[in-house]
C-alpha cells in the first residue's frame, strides 16, 4: 500500500476524513491525496459507466485546530439524478 492510499480509501468509503499533521506538511498531503484520487481508475470508471459527474475533492483546515486537515468528497448533482 502506498503511503497516502489509506487516506484516500477512507475518504472514498466514508466521504470525509480528518488528518492531523504539522501545517508545513499540509500542501504535500493535499497533493498526495489528490494524486491518489486520480490514480484510482476503478473509481473513475464506476462514475463514467453510470453517466454521473465525478465527485470533487474539497480540502480545508479546521478553524479551531490549525493542524487538522478536513478532506471531503463533494458529489455534484445533475438534472438526470433528480
Amino acid at each position: 500500500m502506498r503511503k497516502y492510499e489509506s487516506i484516500w480509501l477512507k475518504l472514498k468509503s466514508e466521504g470525509k476524513c480528518l488528518v492531523a499533521a504539522h501545517p508545513a506538511l499540509h500542501k504535500r498531503i493535499k497533493k498526495a491525496v489528490t494524486k491518489e484520487k486520480y490514480r484510482d481508475v476503478k473509481f473513475k470508471v464506476e462514475y463514467d459507466l453510470a453517466d454521473r459527474l465525478q465527485p470533487e475533492l474539497s480540502v480545508t483546515v479546521d478553524s479551531k485546530q490549525p493542524n487538522v486537515l478536513i478532506f471531503m468528497l463533494i458529489i455534484p448533482v445533475s438534472l438526470g439524478d433528480l
